[in-house]
């Protein structure tokens, strides 16, 4: 076989004996577009969010096995696939960055001889691809770069007290209560436990994103701040 494999939801496709027939061709995701007309005007208006549409990654993969076990060969590639519809995909040919997945789709398997099966899974993923190590906790001095497109941080605090962070000029308050956890991307907060703290803050959640650039993060003295930047591109 030539090595190329990918990983979903924390399992390779050879661990299944399943081969990736050839690398995938990733699309580049569409940018959400708003179109304008003015009557009178020349040409079209194009508004625009930034926001990005989701992607489809179509793998061609094939397996080879006894011809009285082909049936369940590809019933445990449908489990492994069809049983985790949200997960984490990975190319083994582009270690640092992976795919958040959606949906997964297989379509029909065709059997090219008694041994051998081909089948084609459709991953539909965030128009982003994200970065290993931004999906790990960082000190504040270790993310004020951010050397890709805008992030939707974690921020983590740590400490007995009311306190503000502030990003940017932009001032988000919050009673930690111990600990307690800012999601920007979901727009929640939430202690270790589980419970929610939304209550407790007061602010925008999207202020809190980090910019292409340089950045700048403060928090009150007294309370300990780490940060999950979850690093992401085009």
């Amino acid at each position: 076989m030539w090595g190329y494999d990918i990983e979903y939801a924390g399992e390779l496709a050879e661990d299944y004996d399943i081969y990736i027939i050839e690398r995938p061709d990733v699309p580049v995701p569409e940018i959400d577009r708003e179109q304008i007309t003015i009557p009178g005007r020349d040409g079209d208006l194009y508004m625009s969010d930034k926001t990005v549409k989701d992607i489809q990654i179509p793998i061609n993969m094939n397996f080879m096995t006894e011809p009285d076990r082909w049936g369940e060969k590809f019933r445990e590639a449908k489990a492994w696939l069809l049983g985790n519809q949200t997960g984490i995909l990975r190319l083994s040919d582009d270690q640092e960055w992976f795919y958040r997945v959606k949906k997964v789709s297989i379509g029909t398997s065709e059997r090219t001889c008694k041994e051998i099966g081909i089948f084609q899974a459709v991953f539909v993923c965030s128009g982003y691809t994200y970065r290993e190590d931004g999906a790990t906790s960082h000190a504040i001095e270790d993310v004020k770069r951010n050397n890709w497109g805008k992030c939707q941080p974690i921020y983590v605090i740590k400490g007995d007290a009311n306190c503000t962070l502030t990003v940017n000029g932009n001032p988000f308050k919050v009673n930690v209560g111990q600990k307690c956890r800012i999601d920007t991307e979901r727009q929640l907060t939430y202690r270790d436990d589980g419970q929610l703290a939304n209550a407790d803050v007061k602010g925008d959640y999207e202020d809190l994103y980090l910019q292409p650039g340089d950045n700048t993060i403060e928090i009150t003295s007294g309370v300990a701040l780490e940060i999950i930047p979850n690093w992401r591109s085009y």
